[in-house]
């Protein structure tokens, strides 16, 4: 049985990495940073959205409440 020294693997691509390490190169953390920005905010332009579709949605729903 072969022991593999301690060792990890890089958040962006799956390269091993020394213990402790993120990450393989700056490239790769760099790429890594400006995905999680651009998916924090497709997240946040979602939630936005979506907020504003259920008040559209109540506001319409009480409308309709209001004129019967």
């Amino acid at each position: 049985m072969v022991k593999l020294p301690d060792h990890g693997h890089c958040e962006n691509c799956g390269d091993t990495v020394a213990f402790g390490e993120q990450f393989c190169s700056d490239d790769c953390r760099d790429k890594y940073k400006s995905e999680m920005q651009e998916a924090k905010s497709r997240d946040t332009r979602f939630y936005i959205i979506m907020g504003a579709a259920i008040a559209v949605a109540a506001m319409a729903a009480y409308a309709v409440k209001v004129l019967i």
